[in-house]
């Protein structure tokens, strides 16, 4: 038998494809700029007193995509940002429920630094990682948990 042949995973051992390139690399500059700019200009629209329940979405993910990909070694922020972010896009979830879409300017600070941090990471860490941070909030928001710290 020849010493070089690959090795059948045993059990519930499952085989992972060996990562291409593009899975290896971090998303393009182009791509990651326009993210910002998207997460950037919801948080205005909050400012302006003009969000909704999807720009609301898109920034509780990025918050919790920015939590995981910390965890995976991508960048760091303290663990009283990401609550202070939270606990401010809690509120905005309140009074959407009377149909006032805002988040005061004396707030957005926490939620600005995450935004620049997850920019951050989404600058270094390779594709496969945040797909795997994107896996670990849908596998969040189907769980029972109040927040993944």
């Amino acid at each position: 038998m020849s010493q070089n042949r690959k090795r059948r995973p045993a059990g519930s051992q499952s085989v992972r494809k060996p990562l291409g390139k593009t899975m290896l690399l971090p998303h393009t500059a182009t791509f990651v700029r326009e993210q910002s700019l998207h997460w950037h200009l919801a948080l205005a629209a909050f400012r302006a007193g003009k969000g909704n329940g999807d720009l609301l979405a898109e920034l509780v993910e990025t918050l919790y995509l920015a939590w995981y990909l910390q965890e995976a070694g991508f960048g760091a922020a303290e663990r009283e940002l990401y609550l202070d972010a939270e606990r401010i896009l809690d509120a905005a979830a309140r009074s959407a429920s009377k149909n006032i879409w805002l988040i005061e300017a004396a707030d957005c600070l926490p939620i600005t630094g995450i935004l620049d941090l997850h920019e951050q990471q989404l600058q270094r860490a390779p594709v496969y990682a945040v797909g795997e941070a994107q896996q670990r909030v849908l596998h969040f928001g189907k769980s029972d948990k109040r927040s993944p710290w």
